[in-house]
């Protein structure tokens, strides 16, 4: 009887836990939109004007100068793959290094983490806003801002993933004395490849969004066409940039969803 009399009790505290709960995040909510000073009458308000500029001003699409679009875009794109490729190599030995079952040591393993989560901390808009100061404008300065931030981003991914992995396999490599080589290449690759190619597509995706506005702070591709239509008031011919870069992305997704289909 007293086993039974408690499951009420139990369900009223968790009912009550959940309720306090959902006040809690109501007071928060509330208490941050007095603070940015959010008002849901000026919101609405916008909301005309938003429209009439969309439809007004940026279109029809001005496809005027689009032989022009031509390099940026490819920029965009070959940016995203060299940024990916990069990045997977050096994030690949940061996660073995980070993951708890294939650093060499622990001390390793603490700073690598530390290394990896400033990196990861700073966005990639900011690392090219940083680097354009001290590289100049150009195509380098997004790169590797690029590669700074998907590095460390793919290192943390991998890292779990890793540790993730059945740790049958090495425990027999040890039993059989093999070295440290031996066992990354025989236990950790095999089941760990899956999940690389699956991480790798997605940062490459990332990357693509990403050099698309890249542009807006010197640091190339398709986001300084934005840039520079925007400051000119060349709002249609914004639109047609903005077309081409929602095309590559979609074509990107595409190209990559059906890879991760047959590789995986």
């Amino acid at each position: 009887m007293h086993h039974l009399n408690t499951k009420p009790a139990q369900f009223q505290r968790r009912k009550m836990k959940r309720f306090l709960s959902l006040i809690f995040f109501a007071v928060v909510v509330f208490m941050a939109m007095r603070y940015v000073s959010f008002n849901f009458v000026e919101l609405f308000q916008s909301i005309p004007a938003f429209i009439t500029f969309i439809f007004v001003d940026f279109f029809p699409p001005n496809v005027s100068d689009i032989k022009d679009y031509a390099k940026p875009v490819l920029d965009t794109l070959f940016i995203g793959v060299v940024a990916t490729c990069i990045s997977s190599f050096l994030a690949m030995g940061a996660g073995l290094l980070m993951a708890h079952n294939t650093t060499p040591h622990p001390v390793i393993r603490f700073v690598s983490r530390g290394i990896v989560t400033f990196f990861r901390s700073i966005p990639f808009l900011l690392w090219a806003s940083v680097l354009v100061i001290i590289l100049g404008v150009g195509v380098l300065p997004g790169m590797i801002g690029l590669i700074l931030f998907g590095s460390a981003f793919l290192a943390r991914v991998y890292a779990e993933s890793i540790e993730e992995i059945s740790s049958e396999s090495l425990e027999a490599l040890d039993a059989a004395g093999a070295t440290y080589g031996q066992k990354i290449k025989h236990a950790i690759i095999p089941q760990f490849l899956p999940s690389f190619i699956s991480w790798t597509l997605f940062m490459f995706e990332i990357n693509i969004r990403a050099s698309a506005i890249l542009g807006i702070v010197g640091a190339g591709g398709v986001g300084i066409l934005i840039k520079q239509t925007m400051d000119l008031f060349q709002y249609s011919k914004t639109a047609t940039v903005i077309t081409i870069m929602i095309v590559l992305i979609l074509t990107v997704e595409f190209i990559t969803n059906r890879l991760r289909e047959r590789l995986i």
